[in-house]
């Protein structure tokens, strides 16, 4: 890895090609091991040129932090970070780093995860080099009843983001983003405490991005930022505005509580007024979506009569 590292930033530093010998010279390898290592570069989603006579020349859309910088506007959010070429799934490290003593603010970010995971335990779709998946690590001095608004805050600062960028982007309860009606962004967040204190929470983070095609299981309900727009993706670009976004909304949450969140989310919904299908753990129904309470919990109007609060669950618009 400390070798790829080097010859990335070698070529990241480059106005023009640098020629194999050069790379191998510099760093002591042989020219088959620069060879190898730039074929492992490109397996992370890099596009990198390689012209007889010339050497190689990189066109970097990747996340690294040299990458996300020039975008990066955070105090604290990001500022510390861990990038990796591979996980199972950067909640689960991350999750391990707090335990270890992780700041607050502090992002992991992969290329690929090998078992991403979303809520209520789902797989989520993670090749390498096609997304932004990341994972943050926060130390909110709130109550534990109060965690679920960090979920909120997450899908406010995210979609602010997105549209940030010239995305349409759009809320669906509690967390998940769409643009044309369609799934571009899920969440996955994960807390540890006490019954009076929250020691951390981790936020987990997948935007589709680069992907022109997706998997037939997915690919009715599910869209790209590529596919969503002819506009040119930089994932590090999209992953600083989306980082600047949420330091602002978190600092809102911590400072002003969540009224001005509920207010940011209701007015970037695409759930309330919809038919939805709702599922929880214990029945299946059908009904309005209403308003969401000043909690961050679901009123759904049942189609059979009565209303419903809907904390955890499930919705399916209808």
């Amino acid at each position: 890895m400390a070798i790829r590292d080097d010859i990335f930033a070698l070529l990241y530093a480059a106005d023009d090609y640098v020629s194999g010998e050069q790379i191998s010279e510099k760093l002591g390898i042989s020219r088959a091991a620069v060879w190898k290592h730039v074929q492992a570069l490109e397996q992370e989603g890099y596009t990198v040129e390689a012209v007889r006579r010339k050497g190689y020349r990189l066109l970097p859309n990747g996340i690294r932090a040299v990458e996300i910088e020039p975008y990066l506007q955070t105090k604290w959010l990001g500022r510390e970070y861990q990038y990796l070429t591979e996980v199972d799934s950067t909640n689960i490290y991350c999750k391990s780093w707090a335990d270890k003593g992780a700041p607050h603010g502090a992002m992991a970010a992969a290329d690929l995860q090998t078992a991403g995971r979303g809520r209520l335990g789902r797989a989520w779709s993670s090749p390498p080099g096609s997304g932004v998946w990341f994972s943050l690590v926060l130390r909110p001095n709130i109550s534990p009843d109060r965690a679920p608004q960090i979920s909120l805050a997450t899908a406010v600062g995210v979609a602010a983001g997105l549209r940030e960028l010239g995305y349409d982007a759009g809320i669906k309860w509690p967390n998940d983003i769409y643009i044309g009606g369609r799934k571009v962004c899920g969440m996955l967040t994960e807390m540890r405490g006490s019954m009076e204190s929250v020691e951390w929470v981790v936020v987990g983070i997948g935007i589709n991005c680069l992907n022109k095609e997706l998997p037939p299981e997915i690919k009715d309900i599910a869209t790209t930022l590529a596919l969503a727009s002819d506009k040119p993706v930089v994932r590090a670009e999209v992953l600083a505005m989306v980082l600047n976004k949420l330091e602002y909304y978190y600092s809102m949450l911590a400072d002003e509580g969540f009224a001005d969140i509920r207010r940011e989310w209701l007015a970037n919904n695409i759930t309330l007024g919809k038919r939805v299908n709702i599922r929880t753990l214990n029945e299946t129904f059908f009904g309005e979506a209403l308003d969401m309470t000043e909690d961050g919990s679901l009123l759904v109007k049942r189609e059979g009569g009565g209303e419903y609060t809907l904390v955890t669950g499930d919705v399916f618009f209808a």
